[in-house]
């Protein structure tokens, strides 16, 4: 299930005590649509002649050594405990989805503005700067040229091993691309001004947000396991490609091998059972009970916490009456919960769940469900009574086995 990549090459490896094996293979991807805009923009940076040539050796040298200006953060990141392999092509399932809405976004960083103040003139009769030459420095920038965020889950201490549950490391299912080209003029519209983040990107070519998703929970074995890479030796990163015939690569001050730093996010991932009062002590961590988010470019220094108190049971849609009703209208009236579901619809969209954030519920819809539709042992499927020990296939019992399997969560954590 994890597949590591180093600076050279695809090689196999063997994987953490699990029943599954890790290969890695290198693959070229197709050039369609975001691929084929990739690679015209990574791999056309301009030389050391032509920046000389358009701007004379001496500015082209400062251009040279402009730094890396782009600032990109997630402020909602949802996991999903759901794992069945029939879920793995329903569009409302999903393991891992991030994204930008409110605090977060996409930023030029200061210190780009404060070196492109001090290294470069305005032209007459400008008295400063202008957003265009702002953009057309950063554009013939080597180390920002073609800058395309995207998210992964990653080796800690080698960045450019990529955890997957294939047999390679794929474009839009192991690295997901977000937002598009942050070089080109129409994506820094948004957020070309000092001071400014943006989360919408109205002209860009590609995607007009900042946000991925990551499905891998296949099975309970499978879910598990990325629990326990993320508790571990994983992390799930936000960086920036560094090319597109190259995926697993991503844009740092070294390339040494292996790569310890980049430019970009880490959010390092907790999980736990769901606390109750009188709780069974051997149900799984199903939730995502914490998320450090450090600086990748600085491991180590500073951090931030989040908050991952919203946490949804997810109820069978023959049992949501009993369980997960609807609100009501008078409910609905109260801002409270107004905000807290416009929060839960950022990823659990109203046209494939139904969520009732004063119950912490959610219900998906379409007749697809979160559980195998099979009574074990003759007993209801779904455990909802959270003091009683519920049945995993992967899971060891000193007494009778289980007759109810596990209840599912879905856990939002937001940055505040």
């Amino acid at each position: 299930m994890k597949v590591r990549l180093n600076k050279t090459t695809w090689r196999a490896v063997s994987g953490i005590a699990a029943s599954f094996l890790l290969v890695v293979s290198f693959q070229n991807c197709g050039k369609a649509g975001f691929d084929a805009d990739l690679d015209s923009n990574l791999e056309s940076g301009s030389s050391d002649a032509a920046l000389s040539a358009k701007y004379g050796e001496s500015t082209a040298a400062k251009v040279q050594a402009i730094p890396f200006a782009f600032d990109a953060t997630f402020d909602t990141i949802t996991y999903n405990s759901c794992a069945e392999s029939q879920l793995r092509t329903s569009n409302a399932f999903f393991s891992i989805k991030a994204g930008a809405y409110t605090t977060g976004g996409i930023k030029i960083k200061d210190e780009f503005y404060a070196y492109a103040d001090q290294n470069f003139k305005p032209i007459y009769p400008e008295p400063t700067l202008t957003e265009n030459q702002y953009k057309q420095y950063l554009a013939d920038s080597p180390v920002n040229n073609g800058a395309v965020p995207s998210m992964a889950v990653r080796v800690k201490n080698s960045l450019t091993d990529v955890y997957t549950t294939n047999k390679s490391v794929t474009l839009w299912s192991d690295v997901i691309p977000m937002v598009g080209t942050l070089t080109d003029s129409l994506v820094m519209d948004s957020f070309a001004q000092k001071g400014i983040t943006a989360n919408y990107f109205p002209f860009s070519p590609e995607q007009r947000v900042l946000e991925a998703g990551i499905n891998f929970n296949s099975s309970e074995e499978l879910a598990e396991e990325f629990r326990n890479i993320f508790m571990n030796s994983g992390v799930l990163s936000l960086t920036y490609m560094a090319s597109n015939t190259e995926i697993y690569k991503l844009r740092s001050a070294s390339d040494a091998y292996p790569v310890k730093t980049a430019y970009g996010k880490a959010y390092n991932l907790t999980f736990s059972p769901y606390a109750v009062s009188g709780g069974a002590t051997n149900n799984p961590n199903h939730i995502l009970s914490q998320i450090n988010e450090t600086d990748l470019s600085s491991p180590g220094v500073g951090s931030k916490f989040w908050n991952c108190s919203r946490r949804f049971s997810v109820i069978r849609a023959q049992d949501a009456a009993a369980y997960c009703p609807n609100h009501t209208y008078d409910q609905l009236k109260d801002p409270f919960i107004r905000a807290e579901l416009e929060i839960a619809r950022r990823h659990l969209r109203a046209d494939q769940w139904d969520v009732n954030v004063t119950n912490r519920c959610a219900v998906p819809k379409g007749g697809v469900s979160c559980y195998k539709e099979e009574a074990v042992g003759g007993a209801p499927v779904v455990e909802y009574d959270l003091t009683k020990e519920c049945f995993r296939s992967n899971g060891s019992y000193a007494g009778a086995v289980p007759s109810s399997k596990c209840m599912h969560f879905i856990t939002v954590c937001t940055r505040d």
